[in-house]
């Protein structure tokens, strides 16, 4: 197969499912569509090589360090500070989730599956990334094929779950009318506020083009890179991408949204995406239904672990306990769906617009922030995890 057709085939089967994705507002993701198209691509005679011809293992495995500098660049401490309650909720409880899943599923399915399968519980595909790129590499075929079932799955279990104790979280917050006060204005995430000050390794803005912010980005995972290396492998290099991408924002070298600013994001995002698939090509129905048990057990532990710590670690932050579930059941599906799901419960709950806004101003900023913290620490955790399991 040449490989202009290889490359052309990944992008078309990607926007097909980015397409999906958008029509359904998430309910059936990226990943989910490409995965299912892959995986009867193969089994109809896609050829395995496919990923050879295309180039994309290389392209994916160098980029996938710049995309985790770039979400650490994301984190917005103004906007964190605000929402404390929030971020201490959905980091205590998905952790707590995620010892549960590991500790009680290895009891049942094994150490090896129950640890592969908790991070990716934790949310954030960028997490699968980390450990399926680990899993590839050490010839672990079925760990990584069951790191994908994990990612497609838990949206399917965590999003009617999470939609269910939205609403309830909705009504009950439409009852404290006292809490009202505090939502009428503002919708979302806000902007931290924007100092005139110059940081200090800030450079002159005419030097932040396309090419120069891609640049940055790649210095500072290259001094994450390097880092991870003088600690002889303890730390995962991508945590300290992570890390340094948050520092290297607020000194200045880095701007805020740096990804957005490369002109490259989407393809970056492509990149790293379509490298999670590269073990489906040895995946028959007999190996996937084998998957099934230890998938139900892990979902069905992590689902009621979440709605267990979250009711309990709510009431002891004064977090409406609906609500702090919700905020820990963001790992399973995370941004954007966090946004969609807001915006549906507001409507549907709200018998007035002026209620739907306000129901959306207290449920969007909480859901994405969880989210966002979500997805933070599974990428911690997945970091951690590939270096010993």
């Amino acid at each position: 197969m040449p490989d202009i057709l290889a490359f052309t085939i990944f992008i078309c089967i990607f926007t097909f499912g980015e397409y999906i994705a958008m029509k359904t507002k998430a309910a059936f993701s990226t990943v989910l569509v490409v995965s299912l198209v892959l995986l009867v691509g193969f089994w109809l005679g896609l050829p395995a090589e496919i990923f050879d011809n295309s180039v994309i293992m290389p392209i994916g495995g160098v980029l996938i360090g710049i995309l985790i500098t770039g979400m650490g660049n994301l984190l917005d401490f103004e906007e964190l500070k605000r929402q404390w309650k929030t971020v201490v909720v959905s980091a205590i409880t998905v952790v707590i989730v995620t010892a549960g899943v590991f500790f009680i599923g290895q009891l049942i399915i094994g150490r090896d599956l129950a640890m592969a399968g908790a991070p990716i519980f934790a949310g954030s595909s960028t997490a699968s990334l980390i450990m399926n790129t680990t899993l590839s590499g050490q010839g672990r075929d079925t760990l990584a094929l069951f790191i994908i079932l994990m990612l497609v799955c838990q949206n399917f279990v965590g999003i009617p779950v999470a939609s269910l104790l939205l609403k309830k979280a909705a009504r009950v917050f439409l009852k404290d009318t006292d809490q009202h006060k505090l939502y009428l204005t503002g919708a979302g995430i806000k902007e931290g506020s924007q100092s005139t000050k110059r940081k200090l390794l800030e450079l002159p803005a005419e030097l932040n083009r396309p090419s120069m912010v891609l640049a940055k980005l790649g210095i500072v995972t290259v001094l994450a890179f390097y880092t991870a290396e003088l600690t002889n492998g303890v730390v995962n290099y991508i945590v300290i991408a992570l890390i340094y991408g948050t520092i290297f924002t607020e000194l200045g070298f880095l701007e805020k949204q740096a990804l957005d600013k490369t002109n490259a994001n989407g393809f970056i995002l492509f990149a790293c995406i379509m490298i999670l698939f590269a073990d489906l090509p040895k995946a028959n129905p007999a190996q996937l239904v084998s998957l099934i048990f230890p998938l139900i057990v892990l979902l069905g532990i992590g689902v009621i672990g979440a709605c267990i710590s979250g009711a309990i670690i709510g009431k002891l932050f004064k977090v409406e306990p609906y609500m702090a579930i919700c905020m820990c059941l963001t790992c399973t599906f995370g941004f954007p769906t966090t946004m969609f799901m807001s915006d549906e419960v507001s409507a549907a709950v709200g018998k007035t617009p002026e209620e739907v806004e306000l129901i959306g101003n207290y449920l969007r900023p909480k859901m994405i922030t969880a989210g966002f913290i979500t997805g933070i620490i599974s990428i911690i955790l997945a970091g951690f995890v590939a270096n010993i399991i």
